[in-house]
């Protein structure tokens, strides 16, 4: 199921989603993100074309939910609430400086929402582009609450450069922020709960200053200790023309990049559905008798009742693969 996305204005957004992925953007505006596959009621994703076109994935799941999820998906509760949300984010002014709750405390205090563990894949940067991740070593929360306080939080933060091809990792408690001149694709947990800390003095789209969440952020951080580990295994296949880097493996999905270039590739969906988003190149996909013609900036959804699926003539092809838990490919 290819699936249409759910173009969202915000005020460091920019134009660049229509330039490097296809995306078709309304006139004079600035799209910051595309929700590419959402279970989300604030932005709920289509499918794109095929009998089901036009239905919602919700809709989908009411009625298909052992079909598309698998017995993995199912298991994990997945047919109430769709376990991934797959954004592409412009940035072209900083984007504010915040933290996503676990999902624990999601639970406590935000009714409806989950924690957000998430991931980044950087797909464009700008000369010296960064990001910020997580807090410079020995932060304290008393040492950062102070900071808040005085204004100086920035002093705080620890900046990151990147370039195109990066992987970040963003588990739930990690202060993070993405600068300005670059485009990624997000890979997370399906939740939009995020406590901001600090705005860059700037307004909203509204020309209000947008909301700070700082008691809820103090209690969401993770001061102690270093980030716990993605858990993925590094390259798992470096072979002429394929590459596949297993980059995630956590409690809440798994997620590998598989770079193809005039070589198939075929995978078992292994009782799972799987998500993949296309960064760069173009190719066929198919799915029994079915094949679909795939290029940068597509999602598609692949139910777990395909049992497999292959990629056809790649043409320097780079793609993202989620799924649930220890099912993303690995060969």
């Amino acid at each position: 199921m290819k699936m249409q996305p759910v173009l969202v204005e915000r005020v460091w957004g920019g134009r660049r989603l229509g330039d490097l992925l296809g995306k078709t953007l309304p006139d004079g505006v600035r799209i910051g993100e595309s929700w590419e596959l959402s279970d989300h009621p604030r932005g709920p994703s289509r499918v794109a074309d095929g009998p089901l076109a036009g239905k919602t994935l919700r809709d989908v799941l009411d009625r298909y939910a052992p079909e598309v999820l698998g017995r993995e998906g199912l298991a994990r509760s997945w047919a109430s609430r769709f376990g991934l949300l797959v954004k592409f984010i412009d940035a072209s002014d900083r984007l504010s400086v915040q933290v996503h709750p676990d999902d624990a405390y999601a639970a406590a205090h935000a009714p409806g929402e989950g924690g957000t563990t998430e991931c980044w894949v950087v797909i464009h940067a700008e000369p010296g582009a960064w990001v910020i991740h997580g807090l410079k070593p020995g932060t304290t929360r008393q040492q950062f609450a102070a900071a808040l306080k005085k204004g100086a939080v920035e002093e705080m933060l620890a900046v990151r450069q990147v370039k195109a091809g990066d992987f970040v990792w963003v588990p739930a408690g990690t202060v993070h922020g993405i600068g300005p001149g670059i485009v990624l694709a997000e890979i997370q947990q399906n939740s939009d709960l995020a406590y901001r800390l600090f705005d860059w003095n700037r307004t909203g789209l509204d020309g209000k200053s947008r909301p700070l969440h700082v008691e809820h952020a103090l209690a969401s951080i993770r001061f102690t200790g270093g980030l716990p580990p993605a858990g993925g295994r590094g390259k798992t296949a470096d072979e002429t023309g394929l590459l596949i880097e297993h980059l995630v493996d956590c409690p809440a999905f798994s997620l590998s990049r598989i770079l193809l270039d005039r070589r198939p590739y075929a995978a078992e969906t292994r009782g799972a559905c799987a998500a993949l988003v296309v960064l760069a190149g173009q190719a066929r996909l198919a799915t029994g008798k079915n094949v679909t013609p795939i290029l940068a900036g597509d999602t598609i959804l692949v139910p777990a009742d395909c049992e497999e699926y292959a990629l056809e003539s790649p043409e320097r092809l780079t793609v993202l693969v989620a799924a649930p838990p220890a099912k993303a490919p690995m060969r």
